[in-house]
């Protein structure tokens, strides 16, 4: 079942010193999670079987998202004083739903109120329509980060029924669809003349 059950060598020990405290910036979070989504997904497709990495894989996929949906909103709160900021403790710090709202919340006050090209509102609502399903879907399995960590809810009910099943190819290619949207929204808004969070 398992596939690894002995120790690390000390011959290879060398490879596994983190140097933890250098990640001090959301995207480098963001960065590791995604490496890691990658690995797994490359793995499956080379023979992995899915129902062995499933739950971690989507895990990593919902966290990368929050991740980088509060990176992008954090550097937007420079620029939009008056729109409430996001908290990042609590429940409800970690809806996928509330944080994307928030996210838009933003995009839609840039476009009021910055003078941004009309081919890139257009490329931004196109990554937005890619990303609802997405974030639909994530919310639908798992609305408050708990259904990918453990099996049983605060009650101790089941996350999920036993005959349960979901193809997570269309949640994956999505994720992939909308990385270049997350990733470099602040570069394009800032050529934009988006100005006031570049120092972070």
């Amino acid at each position: 079942m398992f596939k690894r059950q002995n120790e690390i060598t000390s011959k290879h020990k060398y490879k596994f010193n983190s140097y933890l405290g250098y990640n001090r910036d959301w995207w480098n979070y963001y960065g590791q999670y995604k490496n890691a989504i990658d690995e797994l997904v490359n793995g499956i497709e080379n023979g992995i079987p899915i129902d062995t990495v499933s739950l971690p894989l989507l895990f990593m996929i919902r966290h990368s998202i929050e991740i980088g949906l509060k990176a992008n909103i954090l550097k937007l709160q420079k620029v939009h004083s008056t729109i409430e900021k996001i908290k990042l403790g609590g429940t409800k710090s970690h809806s996928i739903e509330i944080l994307y709202n928030k996210f838009e919340e933003h995009l839609t006050s840039i476009n009021e109120n910055f003078e941004v090209r009309k081919s890139i509102q257009e490329e931004i609502k196109k990554y937005l329509d890619y990303f609802k399903p997405l974030k639909n879907k994530l919310h639908k399995l798992d609305q408050g980060s708990f259904n990918f960590r453990y099996p049983v809810d605060i009650k101790g009910n089941y996350n999920f029924n036993w005959d349960k099943e979901e193809n997570i190819a269309d949640i994956i290619n999505l994720y992939y669809r909308i990385q270049p949207f997350l990733i470099f929204t602040d570069r394009i808004l800032y050529e934009e003349g988006v100005f006031g969070f570049n120092e972070i």
